[in-house]
């Protein structure tokens, strides 16, 4: 008989009543800061691009479980938050948490390319404001809102952030703009983007805007963290690769202990070249789990997002890494850890993919741990255990659901070409789930039920039981059984299309 252990109950029932309520549009309190919770994931605020109508506006995608360095699509590949106003387009979210309010704020720069009017005009006559929404549960969001930033000598205003000035007790807010000579009100003379920003506290009233960099030439795509007392800041140096500006088109990184300052240290430029072309957009953040920090250069004419990490960030040595699943065709965005309750409120308002389709191979996550489906030691063999394990993207981690009739399925594993089934045919609580030669039993047909939550259940048709993740483990190798259908965190698997 399978254990129950009441720690774990309490942690699912809370979690369920988490989606239940974000499900039915229920008020939420403001999300926890990270003193009062710990963080068990990342979502990934993005734009797509501007190949397609809505490419230029917020896209999500969600970790799997607390791996940073792999994501599933939200809203199916869909924007999760689109603009009415201003131009109409948005590019460049970011989203940040208030430290003391625990409020989420996402700004983006107001600007659509898409069958718009150019990028010369763009920066020369484009929008001086940021578009901002605001949250208190990351799914429930204000109207959009546009919130003028830049002067009057401003020709655009790109890629804005934000970080949290905690000695003043207040947000400084920065982006990219060129600036033209008060003599020039229709600015059609030369400029160069340089860094400005202003200060805020709520993200509708904000200081005068200053210059922050001004190397001289065109900078832009900024971001920043901080730690232990030092911040670190890494900017797009915007000039063309060549033997006068060899580190064009590529990353720079420095430091400083005020924020604000104008003379920020060196610490290395070049940072992505040799290992992408070059790149833009950097986004930086820290891993939930240990002193590793993560910066995400989107490869602007490749790959789009690659990620590199290091563990030092005062060396200003950064090694890409090789094993990394992004969400679709992410554009310059944002990575925010999130909480346990926040994760799961994403994933019951936004969800993935629930719908199967007959012939198409697709991994499986459980919404609990955060885990795929696994064939144990990728064996071919018959009779080997389905288990669950890291995200590491084999074919013994792959599934075809095939119509079976009657509503039903099989499950066949693409590493082996084996069917799933319930051992011995059994219809008893904790039968282990293995794989099989194609037979025709009914242990081998399964019901995908949708939740509505985005994941879905399945419900074996020999025994009405739900495969259900054992023992509510979230450790990799933990088998997968069936057990009685009690709905609960354990039964509920998202959907994704394998690569």
């Amino acid at each position: 008989m399978r254990k129950r252990q009441p720690r774990w109950w309490a942690t699912i029932m809370a979690g369920l009543t988490v989606v239940v309520a974000a499900l039915a549009g229920a008020a939420t309190a403001p999300a926890a800061t990270a003193a009062d919770e710990p963080y068990a994931g990342y979502l990934f605020s993005y734009f797509t691009g501007q190949s397609t109508a809505d490419g230029e506006q917020v896209y999500f995608g969600l970790s799997r479980g607390n791996d940073p360095l792999h994501y599933i699509d939200l809203n199916g590949n869909r924007p999760v938050l689109t603009s009415n106003v201003g131009t109409g387009g948005v590019r460049d979210p970011f989203i940040i948490r208030h430290p003391e309010t625990g409020r989420f704020y996402q700004i983006a720069t107001d600007l659509r390319i898409f069958q718009g009017p150019g990028w010369d005009r763009a920066q020369r006559q484009g929008s001086r404001s940021i578009v901002v929404w605001e949250s208190a549960d990351l799914v429930n969001w204000s109207q959009p809102r546009l919130e003028l930033v830049s002067p009057p000598t401003a020709g655009n205003t790109w890629a804005p952030e934000a970080f949290w000035d905690d000695a003043r007790g207040e947000f400084v807010v920065f982006w990219a703009s060129k600036l033209y000579a008060e003599s020039d009100p229709d600015h059609t003379g030369s400029s160069y983007n340089r860094m400005m920003y202003a200060t805020t506290k709520d993200f509708s009233t904000f200081s005068e805007a200053k210059v922050w960099v001004d190397p001289g030439y065109s900078v832009i795509d900024s971001t920043v963290t901080k730690h232990n007392g030092t911040y670190y800041r890494f900017t797009k140096d915007e000039r063309g690769t060549s033997t006068s500006s060899p580190c064009g088109k590529y990353i720079t990184a420095e430091r400083a202990t005020d924020l604000r300052s104008t003379s920020w240290g060196f610490i290395a430029d070049c940072i992505g070249q040799g290992a992408i072309g070059p790149g833009e957009g950097p986004t930086i953040f820290k891993s939930n789990t240990e002193d590793r920090w993560y910066l995400f250069i989107d490869e602007f004419g490749g790959r789009g997002y690659v990620p590199f990490e290091t563990t030092d960030l005062a060396s200003g040595s950064w090694t890409p890494v090789s094993d990394y699943d992004m969400p679709t065709n992410p554009r310059h965005g944002t990575v925010l850890p999130v909480t346990q309750a926040e994760y799961d409120r994403l994933l019951a308002a936004y969800g993935s993919t629930d719908a199967p389709e007959p012939g198409t191979w697709y991994t499986v996550t459980s919404a609990h741990s955060g885990l795929l489906w696994d064939i144990a030691g990728r064996s071919t063999a018959r009779g080997a255990r389905l288990t669950q394990w890291s995200p590491t993207g084999g074919t013994n981690q792959q599934f075809r659901f095939d119509d079976a009739g009657s509503g039903y399925r099989t499950i066949q594993v693409r590493h082996s070409g084996l069917l799933l089934d319930v051992a011995g045919a059994s219809t008893a609580n904790g039968a282990d789930v293995i794989q099989w030669t194609a037979t025709g039993g009914t242990n081998q047909q399964f019901q995908v039920r949708a939740n509505g939550d985005g994941t879905v259940t399945f419900l074996n048709r020999n025994s009405g039981k739900a495969l259900d993740l054992y023992d509510f483990a979230t450790e990799p190798g933990a088998r997968i059984s069936q057990y009685t259908p009690n709905n609960n965190a354990v039964q509920r698997w998202i959907l994704r299309v394998a690569p």
